[in-house]
């Protein structure tokens, strides 16, 4: 049954590998999610940040300490008193040694917090920094999900391109076959022969830098799903069967709550607020306890190990307050500093909010454009093909020229890729779009 160069144009572009070779759009997506390096690195920014939280939370906990300490004065230091002191001559001078020439101690202090401001925003600061590390991790894998469509994409176009090329390459090449029989037998001008050349030098060319680019979109896929570059990579899904999943119009609406980027800008606005906060907090006092313990021996030899070593017990309790008084109007220029700042905070995430809805009206017109020219494209290929048929028929006939043929088969060439990317711009804006207005629901 005879096929026309259409139907076969999307049959090649379309035929899928092996199932045990198979990955597709969405299992390249699950792959890059789990080993993209980006993206596991930005991980364990989450577990960073819920060490750090605990790194303040300790801060407020009690602390204890253990010491121990052990000297021995090999040239004891001498002191000089008045000989009087003990009944000696006035004037004279008695030297004396004081202490042991060896001495151990060991000790142990417990120290607690009782109050302090800048603590107690440090425990809110430690959730937002939490939060931050949460956020950037969803944002950080929207960008892989987009980079991955990307990639995926363009590998595909690559392979379909490669795919027409050949096709149209096999087509020119009998058809120059022909021609020069014809023209060995003085049937045909030089000219005719010539044209056909062009065409398959061209096809040629274009051919052997499809498959360069073809390999480059290999690896760029490769280092996005955290694959070495010479690992074995086949691609099942097709340009064909994605353009045709994103040909449903999207009934979602824009939520700024649930949109990443602008809970980005809320946490900001937060995280400025718990920075003056920490400034007006930082004129309370700060109040600290401690308690102390241990014991002391004395001996001219080492003899601490014995059990007639006499020890000598010490132990004490206290509290530390210390209140800002004056600070040359540092803590108030600094208040003025986060005051600014949080006002940035907030115009700054009113704006991420207008960009966000333009961002919006942008994508869907963008994906209204593509699905229309999708639709063009398809028409003017059936179109181009059936007109470069046409002129294949009136080529052989002798009816028109080699220059007109190769126009006819030129327009062909441009109507193919045109196609192609057509089905890449819809899949890629879609995926844009749908980025967009899903809800952020991934945490690690």
């Amino acid at each position: 049954m005879h096929m026309t160069r259409l139907h076969l144009f999307l049959l090649l572009i379309c035929a899928p590998f092996l199932p045990a070779q198979q990955l597709d759009l969405d299992g390249a997506i699950l792959l890059a999610k789990t080993n993209n390096r980006t993206l596991q690195n930005s991980s364990k920014d989450i577990q960073i940040a819920k060490q750090k939280r605990w790194e303040t939370i300790a801060i407020g906990l009690p602390q204890v300490s253990l010491s121990a300490g052990y000297m021995n004065a090999l040239k004891q230091a001498t002191t000089v008193v008045p000989s009087e002191t003990f009944g000696g001559q006035p004037g004279e001078f008695a030297e004396l040694l004081f202490g042991t020439t060896q001495s151990a101690n060991a000790g142990l202090r417990l120290e607690q917090l009782i109050f302090d401001g800048s603590y107690l925003v440090g425990l809110q600061a430690s959730e937002v920094y939490l939060r931050i590390s949460e956020q950037a991790y969803a944002k950080t894998e929207q960008v892989i999900t987009q980079a991955t469509v990307d990639a995926y994409i363009n590998a595909l176009l690559a392979k379909a391109q490669i795919t027409v090329l050949e096709q149209n390459l096999e087509a020119a090449q009998q058809n120059l076959n022909e021609i020069k029989v014809i023209f060995e037998n003085g049937l045909t001008e030089e000219e005719t022969m010539q044209q056909l050349q062009l065409i398959v030098s061209s096809l040629k060319s274009s051919l052997n830098y499809t498959k360069q680019m073809a390999r480059v979109a290999k690896n760029v896929l490769r280092f996005v799903l955290g694959m070495e570059f010479d690992a074995p990579l086949t691609l099942s899904s097709t340009l064909e069967g994605l353009a045709l999943q994103q040909q449903s119009e999207n009934s979602n609406s824009l939520s700024l709550n649930e949109n990443i980027d602008y809970q980005i800008a809320q946490n900001d606005i937060r995280s400025k607020e718990l920075l003056l906060k920490l400034e007006r907090f930082k004129s309370l006092p700060k109040i600290t306890a401690f308690l102390s313990g241990g014991y002391d021996g004395y001996n001219q030899s080492f003899e601490f190990t014995q059990p007639e070593q006499d020890w000598f017990g010490r132990a004490s309790f206290g509290l530390n307050l210390s209140i800002p008084v004056f600070s040359s109007f540092l803590s108030q220029a600094k208040k003025q500093q986060a005051k600014l700042a949080l006002e940035q905070s907030k115009n700054e995430a009113a704006d991420v909010a207008q960009e966000l809805l333009l961002e919006e009206s942008r994508l869907r017109s963008e994906v209204q454009f593509n699905l229309e020219n999708l639709q063009t494209t398809a028409t003017n290929l059936a179109l181009a093909t059936s007109i470069e048929q046409k002129n294949q028929l009136k080529f052989k006939e002798g009816l028109v020229s080699g220059f007109t043929l190769r126009q006819a088969q030129t327009q062909l060439y441009d109507a193919q890729n045109d196609y192609l990317t057509a089905m890449q711009q819809l899949v890629v804006s879609k995926t844009s779009l749908s980025l967009l207005l899903n809800p952020v629901t991934s945490k690690k």
